[in-house]
């Protein structure tokens, strides 16, 4: 690596981090007054909060990074400009490419981490995180064990759809259960409530079990049968519960494309609607890249305006951008755009405007 080279990176990496600290705190203050009233009412202790934000960083590192990047290059570079050095370093024969080389190359690895952090850590700590706040937080709890997220659905293999209001994470214990046995033409065939299900390892066990013998039309057919317990024969385990359509942010990608094989023969919007969050659970992590893109050739234009213009700047490709996705996602959801065009769309009109201009920049 050449000197400049080494210059140019270096400087970048040290106002990478500092944004990403300063996004961070500031979401961490932000988020922390948004759920004050939560913390004070269930007297949150102070170690609890903290071990809660650690859990979340991973989630959100993903989530400010490219606006970090895009922040730090827009001062690293208006600083260059600022002093000359750009100017210098194209008097010197070092050509506009050459110069914004390094920053392409930290955008493309930073891409490149955030789709292993998607991968790896991020699911398994946004299940943490959310499984503290409804649990230990909003409950009162004080045992780890008790750690739980609301409102969890699974589409078992044998036809059956099984809801539960709460499911405690690290006790495998669900509450509050209705499950839905329905026969393959999708008629629901009956309908069983139960107070409590726990995974002992091997099988499912219902506590307070109630069933009711359904007709075509819903209606209840006979008398309902109770019973004090039951086993659940299914093979799904507890971590099943938490890959579902209502827990995507809490799954992988791989993770998400196998829940989606084993949809297949549902709903098709459904299944439209997961495809086009399968597609942006690895589009998304090349917003860091998309933005070096565009906002290097930017920077490094020999205008002159100030601070005011960087943030400007920075604002307004953030707001086009995440316009633009939201627009395509929610076109994708809804059926009238292909799941892939829609999650990869904006990824590959800024990255086009954004080699355009390196190409055009002098």
């Amino acid at each position: 690596m050449r000197l400049i080279d080494r210059y140019l990176t270096k400087s970048f990496l040290w106002a990478l981090a500092y944004c990403v600290l300063f996004f961070y705190i500031l979401f961490v203050t932000v988020d922390t007054f948004n759920n004050l009233d939560e913390f004070i009412q269930h007297k949150a202790p102070l170690s609890l909060l903290a071990i809660y934000y650690l859990y979340l960083l991973p989630v959100m590192l993903v989530q400010i990074a490219p606006a970090s990047a895009l922040v730090a290059l827009l001062f690293i570079l208006g600083n260059l400009n600022k002093h000359n050095e750009i100017t210098a370093l194209r008097a010197s024969g070092v050509s506009n490419f050459h110069i914004l080389f390094p920053y392409v190359f930290v955008g493309l690895l930073m891409s490149v981490g955030m789709l292993l952090l998607n991968e790896i850590v991020v699911p398994k700590a946004s299940v943490t995180s959310a499984a503290i706040m409804e649990g230990l937080i909003k409950k009162g709890k004080s045992n780890l064990e008790e750690q739980a997220i609301k409102n969890v659905t699974l589409y078992a293999n044998d036809h059956r759809m099984i809801f539960a209001r709460e499911f405690e994470v690290l006790a495998n214990t669900l509450h509050d259960i209705v499950i839905l046995e329905d026969d393959p033409k999708k008629i629901i065939q009956s309908k069983i409530t139960a107070k409590k299900m726990h995974y002992n390892g091997s099988e499912w066990t219902m506590y307070g079990v109630m069933r009711y013998d359904l007709n075509r039309m819903g209606g209840i057919v006979g008398e309902p049968v109770f019973l004090e317990t039951q086993n659940l024969p299914i093979i799904e385990k507890p971590d099943d519960f938490i890959q579902g359509p209502a827990q995507v942010e809490f799954m992988s990608a791989r993770e998400l494309r196998q829940y989606i094989s084993r949809m297949k023969g549902t709903s098709n919007r459904l299944l439209g609607k997961l495809w086009v969050e399968y597609f942006h659970k690895i589009s998304f992590p090349f917003v860091a890249l998309v933005v070096v893109l565009i906002a290097a050739p930017i920077a490094t234009r020999p205008e002159r305006g100030g601070a005011i213009v960087g943030v400007g700047t920075a604002l307004l490709i953030v707001i086009l951008y995440y316009g633009m996705d939201s627009i395509c996602l929610a076109l994708g959801k809804g059926g009238l755009l292909p799941p892939f065009f829609a999650a990869w769309f904006s990824n590959f009109f800024f990255s086009s405007i954004g080699i355009y201009l390196i190409h055009n920049s002098s």
